[in-house]
């Protein structure tokens, strides 16, 4: 998790006013408040991304010099306080980019075995395989060559800017020292230039994992793509197959009777074949559209009528007829599937409670249902297939007199009828 703007402008805030109150050779500094402050979030960040588990004596020296800290600032020995807190939130960033780099090191892992794993399966070739932001050494030298060797790299140069900033300020510091602060100054120039080089390495890693995330979702619409282009060409394959079959069938029964039983059975047998290859391919363009409309389908239950697939009323704002985002990709879910399976009808009908003028309703329920026939049309349903119309509060399912019964009347039905 990187830092927050309220946290880079509190950090930045207290390291530069004990900058600025140290050069000046000022003999007094003010109660080290905002060092505690900027070293509580930074605990609080390692621990946020995982430390406790990843970078566990990090986070412990963080957590005991904040103690230590907040126990000097309340014996108003605020020299103490101030160098402990400061310490305790370079100890805390270098957990929490600790942390971070072996998470982000798993989900390369995990992402780099999904992508070559669907690539296999769809039989790609593997793009070159890059180096891993994370395994790139670090440089030789003191933390002033190595804070250069960072700015200047071509890769990591322009990230971890924040990191990068804190370093330059701890080598400051270390410059205008006294001997006594010295040796303090330069280990803390040290922890910050190894931040701001595993910070860099991180961030070029985490554009490493959201390109692979990117290839990996694109991977999977093309798996889900081809195995609907094979159901359908094994579904035509036995339709085909049924076909003759069947025509063989009728020529045996003419030349013997006595054959039909055997015969008949065989056909049924390969006429449950076709229909589980239709149904498997109607599974499939339905995880086809959703994967591609990024939502799930709505509910759909069979009655006399056919397929009826019903948006609840929520799916609008309330006297709206306008679709919510979700919704709207749910119901161009739909229509990629139905878009895919062509042979059906689709008849669209807008239902209200019984609450307000039957007029307002009657209008309402017609707008949300050509509201509905406008998404699926958009999402490649031909408009000469759908038929949408309004009921108003007419056709009720449950008890307009309860909140429960009501917000079950608010529905359109998209009513789905195969072509005999």
């Amino acid at each position: 998790m990187r830092p927050s703007f309220a946290q880079i402008r509190h950090a930045l805030h207290a390291s530069l006013a004990t900058a600025t109150l140290t050069l000046a050779g000022c003999a007094t500094l003010p109660p080290p408040t905002a060092e505690l402050d900027a070293a509580r979030q930074a605990v609080a960040g390692a621990e946020a991304a995982d430390a406790d588990q990843y970078a566990r004596d990090a986070l412990a020296s963080a957590r005991s010099e904040l103690q230590a800290a907040q126990a000097a600032m309340e014996r108003r020995r605020d020299a103490d306080a101030r160098a402990l807190a400061v310490a305790a939130a370079a100890d805390a960033d270098l957990a929490r980019v600790r942390s971070r780099s072996q998470t982000t090191r798993s989900s390369l892992l995990q992402l780099r075995a999904d992508v070559d794993g669907l690539r296999s399966q769809l039989q790609m070739d593997g793009d070159a395989r890059m180096a891993d932001p994370l395994d790139i050494p670090i440089p030789a030298g003191t933390p002033e060559q190595r804070l250069q060797t960072l700015d200047a790299d071509p890769l990591l140069g322009t990230l971890a800017q924040y990191e990068r900033l804190q370093a330059r300020q701890a080598l400051a510091a270390q410059a205008t020292a006294g001997r006594s602060d010295r040796a303090a100054a330069a280990d803390m120039a040290r922890r910050r230039v190894d931040i701001a080089e595993q910070a860099a390495r991180i961030e070029a890693a985490r554009k490493d994992v959201d390109r692979l995330e990117r290839e990996r979702d694109n991977l999977r619409v093309e798996a889900s793509r081809r195995d609907a282009e094979n159901a359908r060409a094994e579904a035509d394959r036995l339709r085909l197959q049924a076909q003759l079959q069947a025509e063989e069938a009728q020529r045996m029964q003419e030349q013997n009777q006595q054959a039909q039983a055997a015969l008949d059975g065989a056909v049924s047998v390969q006429q449950d074949k076709a229909e589980a290859a239709r149904a498997r391919e109607a599974q499939l363009a339905r995880k086809e559209a959703e994967l591609t409309a990024g939502a799930a389908m709505p509910p759909m239950r069979n009655d006399a009528r056919g397929d009826v697939y019903t948006v609840a009323g929520s799916a609008f704002a309330s006297g709206q007829a306008e679709l919510t985002q979700e919704a709207a990709a749910s119901v161009r879910a739909l229509g990629i599937y139905l878009a895919a399976l062509p042979g059906s009808q689709i008849q669209i009908v807008g239902h209200t409670d019984s609450q307000g003028a039957a007029a307002a309703n009657q209008s309402l329920s017609e707008r949300r249902a050509q509201q509905i026939r406008a998404t699926l049309a958009a999402a490649g349903v031909a408009r000469d297939r759908i038929s949408a119309s309004g009921v108003g509060a007419a056709q009720p399912i449950a008890d307009n007199g309860t909140a429960a019964g009501r917000a079950k009347n608010r529905r359109v039905d998209v009513i789905v009828t195969k072509n005999p």
